[in-house]
Order: C-alpha cells, then sequence, then structure tokens
C-alpha cells in the first residue's frame, strides 16, 4: 500500500477527517520531530493518531511509548484517546490487554519522582521522602531565618517574612536551573568587584543604580548560606520538593549512563506534551535520557515534542518558553541535522474573525529571529464553512460601569438563547483583583457562578467565618476576626453597639478616649496596635461588656461570649474536631444545605485541607494550625478553591487557569494599559536579590543578559526585561482570545477606585476594535476620577438572607411561646436566667425526651413510622434495606456515634486519593502525596501506589450524583471511574473488608453514571478494590434501574 493511501486508511479507521498538516505530523518517520501546534489544532487527537499510526504500521508496541505532560487530567485524557484509537483502529482488542500492554502516560513530575525512587540510591539519594509545598515550604524555610545568627549586614534591613521569601525564591531557582550556591556567590562577588571600579557619575559618586545593584548582591551572598541552610534542613527533615527531584534525576540522567541507556530501550517513542511549559531543568533531563552525542548514547530516539510558543505563558512558575525553540538542535537527527518541524494551524474551535484578531495580536511574537522556521508559517485558519464568529468591544467610564455592563450583557445572552447554558460562558480576567467584584455583580442579579482556581478557599465566605471563629479562640487578641464574627449575619451586631463595646475594651486595657472622637477613629485606634501584647482585646470586652448597649445588642453579645466560652474547652482538641464542632457551632452545614449537594463543597475541602496539613513544627495544635494558614494565606496558594466542574454556571477566572479550555461566548474585561497589558518586572537579578543572575540560567542563551556593569548598561538590561514581560502579554493575550468559540466580548475602563490618572485604552483593546468594526458602547471618560468624590461606603448592616431570617425569627417566636408557657405566662425569673450552655443542655434534654415520646407512640402502633427523607444517601439505602426496623428507628432515635480508627483512617485515605488526582492540580505541579499521615494510613498509601491502580489516572474522581428512583432522591459520590476501551471502569475504594461490601452501593454508582454520561448500565464494569489486599471485588450481578426503583418504592413507600 502507498503511503498516501496508508494515509487515508487511517483516517477511515479513526473516522476522523485529518487535514494535511495533522497527517504530516501523525505518520512522520520514527525520528525526533517537534509539532507547533497552534491553539485549538486538536494537538491530542494528533498525538494519539501518532501511537496509532506507529503500532498499525509495525514500528513499535503500545507499552513501548512513553508519555509526558503537566496534569493528571491531561494525563488521563491522552492516555484515554491514545487508548480508544487504538481500539478503534483495531490495532488492539480488549481480550488479553491489561495495563502492563498498554502506553505509559504520565506526568513529569511523577516520571522524575519514579527515577529517583528507582534509581535515588545510585547518588546515595533516598527515594522515599515527604513532599512539602506551598504554605509547608515557607514554614520550614522561616525556621532556617529564625535560627541563623548572622550577623547579616545587608539582610538585616528586611523583615524575616521577605528574607522567608527571597530564600524560597533562590533555592527554586537554583533547583529549576540546576546551578550550585557557590556559583552564586562566586557570580555576584565578581559582580560587586567590576561594580567598584566603573566609572563614576559628575559628582565622582557611584550611580545610585550601582549602589543599589552591590547592595542586592550583597544580599543574594547572605541569602545563599541561607538557602544552603534550607536544603540541608529539607535533608534532615526527609523532606523534598518537586522541583528538587527534577534536579537529582537530570544528575541521575547525566551520571549514570545505565538509567538512560534501559529507558530508551523500553519506550522506543516519547512523546512530550506543552514542551513550552517545560523548565531548564526538565528539558536538560529529557535531552540527557533521550539524545545523545551518539546513536549508542541515544542520537536520534524518537522524541516528539508538542507545544506552542505562542502560549508559554507559565515563566514567572519557571517554564523556559526556549525550550520547544531549541528543541530542534537539542534532539537532532541520526544524521546530526535538526529535527523536522510540523505546524498545526488548522483551528476548529473558533470563528475567522476571532482567529483574525488572534494571529494579529500574536503578529509581533511571530516576527522574533528566534521564532522563526524556514517555511512555517503559523497564522490560525479556520475550516471551510466555520461560522464566523463575532467580536463586540466596549469601553465605560468607570470599572463599576462596565461590571454593570457585563453582568447584564451575560443575562441578556443567557436569556436570548445566544448560549444555552450558563457554564458556556466565561470571564477571564488579566488579574484576580477584577474577579471579586463581577462575582457579587452576578449574584446580585441572581446568576449562577463560580470562580474557578481562584486560589483563595480562605476567602470563601463560610470558610473565613470558620477561621475568624478559630482565631478567636486561638488568640484574644484577633480584633478583626471577632470584629467579622459579630458583624456577620449570625450576630448582626450594629455600629453603635460595636463603638461601646471598642471604648470598654480600651477602658479594660487603662486607656481613654476623647468623649468626641468619631466611629472610625475609635475602631481604628481599639484595633491598629502594633504590639500583641499591648493590644486591645475585644474579646476581654466581650466577656466583659459594660453598660450603654441596646438591649438587643446586649443580648447577642452575651450569647456570643457563651459561645466562645463553650468552644474554647474544646481547643485541646485535635484540630480536625475543633474545627468540625466550629462549623455546627455557626450552623454552617444547615445554612449550606440550602444551596443544593454541593452546598457545602467549598467546606468540605477546607475541612479536608486541615486534616492533611503538612504540620513541619511537629505542632498538632490550634496554634500550629493558625500559623499554618497564616503562611497559607500570605505564602502559598491561598489552599486551592474546590472545583465543581460540571456545574451549570458562568465560570471566572485568571486567563492562566483558562488554558486549554473553551467556551461560546468569553468575555475579557478591564483591557486597558497598565492592568493588561501591565504589570512590573520581578525577575531583574541585578534588582531582587532572590533572582538567580541570568548567566547561571539554563537557558541563558534565549534570555536578556546584562552587557556590562555600568549605569547605562543596567538601565538597558532593565528596558530588555520590559520588553520580555510585553511578550508575556502579548502569548497571554493570544491565549485569552483562542478561548472563544463563537462569541468575544472585550471591555475596559477609564476610572478605578483610587486612580488619579485615567487609564486608556490598551493596544489589546484597539486591535479587537478593529476585527470587531467599532465599539458597541463608548462612554465619554470623565476628566477627573468620579469614584473619589467622598468617603468610600460599604453597606451596614451586611446583606442577610431573608427567608433564612424568616426563619429563624419563626422558630425564635414559638421558642419564646413555649418558654412563656412553661413559666405560667410570666416568663424566666430574672435571677433564674440560664446561661447559653445551660439553655442548650436543657434543649438537648427536650429534645431527647420528644424522640423517646415519639419512639414509644410508634412502638406502641406495633413499628416506628413509616419516614420519608427529602433524599437518600446510598450508605442510607444500604443500611434501610439490611435492617429497615432498625435505620427508621434511627431517624426517630439518633444516637451519637464514637468514631472508630478505621472510619478515621478511611476518611484520611480517601483525601488523600482525592489530592492525588483531583481537577485542582497546578498547571506546572501535581499536588503533593502526603506521606506524613498516621502509621495505617502511610501503610494504605504505599500498597495502593504498588497496586494496580497505583500508575492509573481516573478518567473522574469524587463525582456527586443525584439519581430519582421510585419517587426518591438519592445522593452519592462515586470514588472513581476510569476510562475501559468503548466503556468505563468504576470504582469504589475500600480500605477494610472489600469483600463484606454491598454490592447494593455498587448498583446505585453503576445506574447514577451511566444515566450521566448516557449509556446502558452494561457499559459501566463496577468494581469494589480492597486496598490493603490489592484485590478487586466484582458482584457476579448487580440490579438494574428497574429492581433498584422496586427496591425503593418498597422501602420507603410512596
Amino acid at each position: 500500500m502507498s503511503a498516501a493511501a496508508a494515509r487515508v486508511e487511517l483516517a477511515g479507521l479513526l473516522r476522523i477527517p485529518f487535514s494535511e498538516q495533522q497527517l504530516d505530523a501523525i505518520c512522520a518517520p520514527l525520528e525526533p520531530g517537534v509539532i507547533i501546534a497552534g491553539a485549538g489544532s486538536g494537538k491530542t487527537t494528533v498525538m494519539a493518531a501518532r501511537v496509532v499510526w506507529l503500532v498499525l504500521t509495525g514500528q513499535v508496541r503500545p507499552e513501548e511509548v512513553l508519555g509526558l505532560t503537566f496534569t493528571r487530567k491531561a494525563a488521563a485524557e491522552l492516555s484515554a484517546r491514545i487508548r480508544a484509537a487504538l481500539l478503534a483502529s483495531g490495532a488492539i482488542d480488549t481480550d488479553g490487554i491489561d495495563d502492563a500492554g498498554e502506553q505509559l502516560v504520565m506526568t513529569y513530575d511523577a516520571f522524575a519522582a519514579r527515577l529517583v525512587n528507582d534509581h535515588g540510591l545510585r547518588l546515595g539519594v533516598e527515594g522515599e521522602a515527604r513532599m512539602i509545598t506551598g504554605a509547608a515550604r515557607f514554614r520550614l524555610a522561616s525556621r532556617v531565618v529564625a535560627a541563623e545568627p548572622g550577623p547579616f549586614r545587608h539582610l538585616s534591613r528586611l523583615k524575616p517574612d521577605s528574607v522567608t521569601d527571597q530564600v524560597l525564591r533562590l533555592d527554586g531557582d537554583l533547583t529549576s536551573h540546576l546551578a550550585r550556591p557557590a556559583e552564586v556567590r562566586a557570580e555576584s562577588e565578581a559582580f560587586v568587584a567590576e561594580a567598584l571600579s566603573a566609572p563614576l557619575n559628575n559628582r565622582r559618586q557611584m550611580y545610585a543604580s550601582l549602589r543599589e545593584a552591590v547592595a542586592k548582591a550583597g544580599e543574594r551572598v547572605e541569602l545563599v548560606g541561607l538557602t544552603e541552610a534550607y536544603q540541608r534542613l529539607k535533608r534532615e527533615r526527609g523532606t523534598v520538593e518537586f522541583a528538587d527531584q527534577m534536579a537529582v534525576a537530570a544528575r541521575l540522567a547525566r551520571e549514570v549512563p545505565e538509567v538512560s541507556a534501559a529507558l530508551r530501550a523500553q519506550f522506543r517513542v516519547v512523546l512530550l506534551d506543552e514542551y513550552q511549559d517545560t523548565s531548564s531543568a526538565q528539558a536538560q533531563l529529557l535531552q540527557a535520557l533521550f539524545s545523545g552525542a551518539t546513536p549508542g548514547d541515544g542520537l536520534g530516539h524518537p522524541v516528539t515534542a508538542v507545544g506552542d510558543p505562542c502560549q508559554a505563558i507559565y515563566g514567572w512558575r519557571g517554564a523556559a518558553a526556549a525550550n520547544i525553540i531549541t528543541f530542534a538542535s537539542a534532539f537532532p537527527r541520526v544524521d546530526g541535522t535538526p529535527a523536522p518541524a510540523y505546524p498545526l494551524t488548522v483551528n476548529r474551535r473558533s470563528g475567522q474573525r476571532i482567529l483574525d484578531a488572534a494571529n494579529a495580536l500574536s503578529a509581533s511574537l511571530r516576527l522574533d529571529p528566534d521564532l522563526q522556521w524556514e517555511g512555517l508559517d503559523v497564522d490560525l485558519v479556520a475550516p471551510a464553512g466555520t461560522p464566523p464568529g463575532d467580536i463586540v468591544t466596549a469601553s465605560f467610564d468607570t470599572l463599576p460601569a462596565e461590571i454593570d455592563w457585563i453582568a447584564d450583557r451575560i443575562v441578556a445572552a443567557h436569556d436570548a438563547g445566544q448560549v444555552r447554558r450558563w457554564r458556556d460562558i466565561a470571564v477571564l480576567t488579566r488579574r484576580n483583583a477584577t474577579i471579586r467584584p463581577l462575582y457579587a455583580a452576578l449574584r446580585d442579579r441572581d446568576v449562577p457562578v463560580e470562580i474557578v482556581g481562584l486560589d483563595g478557599l480562605l476567602d470563601v465566605p463560610e470558610v473565613a467565618d470558620v477561621v475568624a471563629v478559630l482565631r478567636v479562640l486561638g488568640d484574644v487578641t484577633a480584633n478583626p476576626d471577632l470584629v467579622r464574627v459579630l458583624t456577620g449575619p449570625r450576630w448582626a451586631l450594629g455600629p453603635a453597639d460595636l463603638r461601646t463595646l471598642g471604648r470598654r475594651a480600651a477602658e479594660l486595657a487603662g486607656m481613654t478616649r476623647p468623649e468626641g472622637a468619631d466611629f472610625v477613629a475609635d475602631v481604628a485606634v481599639t484595633l491598629a496596635q502594633a504590639e500583641p501584647a499591648s493590644v486591645i482585646s475585644l474579646a476581654e470586652a466581650l466577656d466583659d461588656p459594660g453598660e450603654g448597649y441596646s438591649e438587643e445588642g446586649l443580648r447577642r453579645i452575651r450569647a456570643c461570649a457563651a459561645e466562645l466560652r463553650a468552644l474554647r474547652r474544646h481547643v485541646g482538641e485535635p484540630v480536625t474536631d475543633l474545627v468540625r464542632r466550629v462549623i455546627a457551632a455557626l450552623g454552617l452545614e444547615v445554612e449550606l444545605a440550602v444551596r443544593g449537594p454541593d452546598g457545602g463543597r467549598q467546606l468540605d475541602a477546607f475541612v479536608a485541607a486541615v486534616s492533611a496539613y503538612v504540620d513541619v513544627d511537629g505542632d498538632g495544635s490550634l496554634g500550629g494550625l493558625l500559623g499554618y494558614l497564616r503562611a497559607e494565606a500570605e505564602h502559598g496558594a491561598g489552599l486551592e478553591q474546590a472545583v465543581v466542574s460540571d456545574e451549570d454556571s458562568v465560570k471566572l477566572m485568571t486567563i492562566h487557569k483558562a488554558k486549554g479550555l473553551e467556551w461560546d461566548l468569553v468575555f475579557l474585561p478591564a483591557l486597558a494599559e497598565g492592568v493588561f497589558p501591565g504589570g512590573r518586572v520581578t525577575d531583574n537579578w541585578v534588582k531582587n536579590a532572590g533572582v538567580l543572575p541570568a548567566a547561571l540560567r539554563g537557558d541563558a542563551a534565549s534570555v536578556p543578559q546584562l552587557a556590562d556593569v555600568t549605569d547605562a548598561a543596567l538601565k538597558e538590561y532593565d528596558a530588555a526585561l520590559k520588553d520580555e514581560l510585553r511578550k508575556g502579554d502579548d502569548r497571554l493575550a493570544y491565549v485569552a482570545v483562542t478561548r472563544a468559540r463563537q462569541h468575544l466580548v472585550a471591555t475596559t475602563h477609564t476610572w478605578a477606585p483610587g486612580l488619579s490618572r485615567p487609564r486608556p485604552p490598551s493596544d489589546y483593546l484597539r486591535t479587537l476594535d478593529a476585527h470587531a468594526g467599532g465599539r458597541l458602547v463608548a462612554e465619554a471618560p470623565s476628566p477627573a476620577n468620579p469614584l473619589d468624590g467622598g468617603p468610600a461606603t460599604l453597606p451596614w448592616p451586611v446583606r442577610l438572607d431573608e427567608a433564612a431570617r424568616e426563619r429563624r425569627l419563626a422558630v425564635a417566636a414559638e421558642i419564646g411561646r413555649l418558654r412563656a408557657a412553661h413559666a405560667g405566662g410570666a416568663g424566666w425569673p430574672a435571677d433564674e436566667v440560664a446561661t447559653l450552655d445551660d439553655e442548650a443542655v436543657v434543649a438537648e434534654w427536650d429534645a431527647a425526651a420528644e424522640v423517646l415520646l415519639a419512639e414509644a407512640r410508634a412502638l406502641r402502633r406495633g413499628r416506628p413510622g413509616r419516614v420519608t427523607p427529602p433524599y437518600l444517601s446510598a450508605t442510607a439505602l444500604m443500611a434501610l434495606n439490611a435492617d429497615p426496623e432498625g435505620y427508621l428507628a434511627d431517624l426517630l432515635r439518633p444516637m451519637p456515634r464514637q468514631p472508630s480508627r478505621a472510619t478515621r483512617t478511611g476518611e484520611a485515605f480517601h483525601a488523600w486519593l482525592q489530592r492525588r488526582f483531583g481537577t485542582a492540580a497546578s498547571l506546572l505541579a501535581d499536588e503533593p502525596d502526603p506521606e506524613e499521615v498516621e502509621a495505617p494510613v502511610a501503610r494504605l498509601i504505599e500498597r495502593f501506589v504498588a497496586g494496580r491502580y497505583g500508575e492509573r489516572v481516573p478518567l473522574a474522581c469524587e463525582v456527586p450524583f443525584a439519581l430519582f428512583l421510585g419517587g426518591q432522591v438519592l445522593r452519592g459520590r462515586i470514588d472513581a471511574v476510569y476510562r475501559e476501551g468503548a466503556g468505563y471502569h468504576l470504582v469504589d475504594w475500600k480500605t477494610g473488608g472489600g469483600r463484606r461490601a454491598d454490592p447494593l452501593q455498587l448498583a446505585v454508582y453503576r445506574l447514577a453514571w451511566a444515566e450521566v454520561q448516557g449509556v446502558e448500565p452494561a457499559a459501566v464494569d463496577a468494581v469494589f478494590y480492597d486496598v490493603a489486599a490489592d484485590e478487586v471485588i466484582r458482584p457476579e450481578r448487580l440490579p438494574g434501574r428497574a429492581e433498584l426503583t422496586a427496591l425503593v418504592s418498597r422501602l420507603v413507600g410512596p
């Protein structure tokens, strides 16, 4: 068969109308190559088809293919696509094929970790180490800074937190670029020597720019010592970071040739996804493993890199955009010539008008000489017949006006049918700060909206409320947190009573205030104290409030004080138990339940984070938790938010989070100069001591370099870095525009709060103007900022949920009526007022008595009464089926159960799995696998990793569902689902006694997943997996919908 005929046959087998460009890349010779895949050009489809071609033509077997990418989600998708393509083409079948006979697709970090675990001892490195990220890194580094005696000539002027930040930045740069501390020290000292001999200014003095640079070099020399101490402490504690593992893996590849040879023999084809986002260390690792000076050393090994230099947007995370540009020379053919490049320019996502705008935005990038490949045209085009799409631009006088217009436009687009679902709309921003007002505006219009990946779980209102209470419990000087508690919806203390409480706090602290002091000054003086030991404590005033309050205000103050006293009695409990107790005291679970099954998802994510936080200080107390949360808020990722991927809601996120996603309608707000493009240079090593000198970078040849140590050279270098910053924004704009399928809306504003000068529209908006045919809205800008005409205002009191308020008032009225009745209509005697704790005990007695009476009445009728709860969980259905009488009795008379160690172990293991396979992983690093957990959990993790599912990545995990059966809603959460040929493999993890598991649970899960996917239940293979035994338990037969409906109807009734 001719090559042309084979290409046509491949397209027919896979039923995909490949373009000629795609077929060129798919059917390329078995040699190194780089695929320049423009946005929306189907790179994953091409990679999968490439494997099919190589297998069908007998060049490789599936198990000889290695695929690397950045996130577990991407790895799962690529692996599933490859397997599905192999099955569809007939290259493999399901009979006799297991995981050992399939391609291996994993993340770059997981690949490095495997190398270190398998071969680290060759370099004297233990593979079993505890992974730390985020705030845990900061806390460990801060211990180093606090313990170092000094003296520090240069760093002593900085705050300890700032020094810690610099240590972490320098440590990250060292490992990412495989540089040594001694090299940094020598480079900095040489720079100082040159600066001291540089030409002087007209006053025969050193230029100010050089004085600053010399000071920063001195700081860097001192930072090197601290960085070495931090690296020693990590080794002593048995902790590592992802970059540490990557650096060790790179050493293995360079220094142990047997490792490289074994991998090349095992994997005859290597696919490198998103190669433009790899770091210097990753690129050097891969080059050392899969290329070399001779064929025996790896020269010409078939490595295919896939990526797009115009989408290299993660430089601030250590990515080296030059890697994909230099790939052809770094991975040459056997004859030494550069690897060929294959462009993919047919965008199957967006209309041509949108693509024309994207091409215009990226034109300056493609003029870069480094991006010039002979005969390579990378302008994006849409397939013939694709609707052109539309672009709308608008400009407004103020940011609030822009936000309101966007929110109204979203509502109108949905109501008019421009999009079918809310989730077909996204708003992408350059800065996180723009997201919050958009979120508020959409919520005000009753639009379902979700903030995706804001790195701000601690800012979610319900989580912030819990943290505020925890801080109040742990610190009597936590005044801002107590103010949040008192002024929130639960207590809603008014301004007058709050001011009186502040004055009482000052009075108790021995401070006085003039009678005429206004409220703002009053609160400012009360809260803004420099030393914790001398700060005014509102908590003390809460316990001894004094006089001068409204009657209702005083009642609320006393009730709040009583509740906090009750909670303080439990401060010594395990922190997870304390957190759950605070949640219960605040009534958040009940409040969030009205939002639906996902209402408490963010709170659940917070509890999971508390359960799993890395306690580097060995402090499991509330103080240790608060220290972790403080470091996470200030220096970590803010506890990544739980992602509700299937929720029908408008998505709000930064452009960095949107890469790889697409929507029918995309909004790009705040396209103003200084915002987008905008920002400041943060990687100038001359001005930032924590930055690695550019000459020591792994990609030094591709980044600006300081030409000389003179004032003029320093200015030229700073200007070159600003040009690089603009290129980064240009790439980001290209990514943003190509997220839209058919509708793109771009807006800007002139004035925002606090601005003294107007913001002109950015070049990006003007470019989009040209392709939109003019602006739809163009408000005339005001000559001065209209938002700064008076004092800033905030709503007071806080906005309340009126429906919830009415329910509370109704319950309160009923309680008041009952109290009056019990007291003979006279109310409670004044000298016998119960405390809140006493009332809670009495309330529990009353509730227990009512339950016992109800149970007695039901038993006199022969059996517990028929109960129809609003919904059943899968677990509840199993309990009801196993013991109907006992289950219904439990509903009537709920009894607390002592949580068993096995239950706690299972919960901790499930939390670890959710982090391991979660969809909220960062784009450049996997979430850690916390092996710092208790021994039983650690053993389960070890057995899971070594077991049959250890290397497999699920298609979905922790999937919530609601299934309607027999007039009853069944709710639950599916542990994990894998792609299995044309069907699915559903797994429920069991951490104890898998053979005792009830098949009814699997039947419900199987039916739920089948209906969500629109397939027959028979297409879903549902099993239990006993983790400890590494055993799959597959029930012989599972009931279908009809049988489950009959069962539910019989058990629950109509």
